[in-house]
């Protein structure tokens, strides 16, 4: 615990930092909030200051590489992310989930369920509340379960984390404009599994464990491939479909990407001895966030798909794979790093045409234009959506899908502002097609 703590700095003036400044504040603890900016209480961190303090707490932005980081770790004094720091003060049960993809729907689905099961829960870190305002609110209690999404960056500091449960749902390329490699990627996320209970469950996708099969190995885990128990390393559970065959023709679990997410989450239910038909109530009166694979509208023998929550390749493939042919796909962004060239490889035969944007949209059409795709590079968003949805009314029946495969910094506040001008295009164009 921090009962020993009198001084710590965070780092950060962002929505971590200014959570893990209340609660430390709640505990009678003295701070001092540093920002680069100088939106804090100083903007400066050198050795002269490192003696000041007992302990040390991490937005998700500072890297490991970050010149703070680099200097508060050498300290030999403790280091936190505000999720670690926050989870020492949580009363409840603490579940966790991570991947690439499928963090947050996987996450409430969890906690929606929980509630059905006529448990006290709430969702926390990643998916948007900090833990540290969920420990300073009125759930904070020992009946209670937080579910925590959990991120690459928060699990760079693993420190005060005691998992009663986690699921790692998949793996892929992604935040190589952080880490120096997949490898590093990958060995951030594998620190949770040190971060787990004696005899807590642990839930792995299948391609996590191609990528190190030594993980399974580390909690004796369960390994879920599609809505399967494929690998299991606890003996008394044999290969087995995980409850989807319950599920109604109109949940989104009912397909995939979603289908999987909901094996994962299966999986950690029943190892948790909670009952089966809450979970499966709760999948199918499930309602998707905002800007996750979703119809927007159908026209002109045209069907429009918002996918922009996709920012990796893996998320933008899983969509691809999820819809049928013809594809025309809408791509782009700003650039996270990775191999561009083996993404255009998997790309072009999924798609009939691909219309990329934005500050990637020249180095991947560089990569794709001689795979024989048809391929059309824009630097405007807008310009590219009515790009593709001209050739896609001259080619119907056809599908339109936004599924960028990459960050959306470089022109929207983020993917959710990308989503809604996605949208407001689509449907401007449709009332400019209508005959008159």
């Amino acid at each position: 615990m921090t009962d020993a703590y009198e001084r710590v700095a965070i780092f950060g003036v962002g929505v971590s930092g200014q959570a893990a400044r209340r609660l430390a504040v709640s505990l009678g603890l003295d701070v001092c909030l540093f920002d680069e900016g100088g939106a804090g209480d100083a903007s400066e961190f050198s050795q002269n200051e490192l003696g000041g303090f007992d302990a040390f707490i991490f937005s998700p932005g500072f890297a490991m590489t970050h010149p703070w980081r680099v200097l508060a770790a050498g300290s030999g004094r403790p280091c936190y992310s505000e999720l670690g720091f926050a989870a020492l003060h949580w009363r409840g049960r603490l579940l966790g989930v991570t991947g690439t993809n499928g963090k947050t729907t996987i996450t409430s689905l969890l906690c929606n369920a929980l509630e059905s099961a006529g448990q006290i829960a709430v969702e926390a870190g990643n998916i948007g509340t900090p833990l540290s305002d969920v420990v300073l609110s009125d759930a904070n209690r020992a009946e209670a379960t937080a579910v925590c999404e959990i991120s690459s960056f928060q699990a760079e500091l693993p420190r005060g984390l005691q998992l009663d449960g986690l699921i790692w749902s998949n793996f892929a390329e992604d935040h190589l404009d952080r880490y120096d490699s997949i490898s590093e990627y990958f060995a951030a996320k594998a620190r949770l599994l040190a971060c787990l209970r004696v005899d807590a469950p642990s839930v792995l996708g299948a391609d996590v464990v191609a990528f190190d099969p030594r993980v399974a190995e580390i909690r004796d885990s369960m390994v879920v491939d599609g809505d399967r128990l494929k690998c299991l390393c606890h003996s008394q559970l044999a290969e087995r479909r995980v409850l989807g065959e319950d599920l109604t023709p109109e949940s989104p679990f009912r397909i995939q990407p979603q289908r999987t997410n909901f094996a994962l989450a299966a999986a950690l239910w029943r190892a948790l001895e909670l009952p089966a038909e809450a979970l499966v109530e709760s999948a199918n009166r499930f309602q998707l966030a905002a800007h996750r694979l979703s119809p927007v509208a159908t026209w002109g023998g045209v069907s429009f798909w918002n996918d922009s929550k996709a920012t990796n390749f893996h998320a933008a493939l899983a969509a691809i794979d999820a819809l049928e042919s013809p594809i025309l796909w809408i791509g782009g962004g700003s650039g996270k790093g990775g191999d561009l060239d083996a993404f255009a490889r998997l790309i072009a035969p999924k798609v009939e045409a691909a219309f990329l944007y934005g500050a990637i949209a020249q180095p991947l059409a560089e990569v794709l234009c001689p795979l024989h795709t048809r391929v059309e590079a824009h630097l405007d968003f807008v310009d590219c959506v009515e790009s593709a949805v001209s050739a896609a009314l001259e080619r119907a029946p056809a599908v339109v899908l936004l599924s960028p495969g990459f960050a959306s910094f470089d022109q929207f506040s983020g993917y959710a502002a990308r989503g809604k001008t996605f949208i407001s295009t689509v449907f401007s164009l449709k009332d400019a097609h209508r005959p008159n």
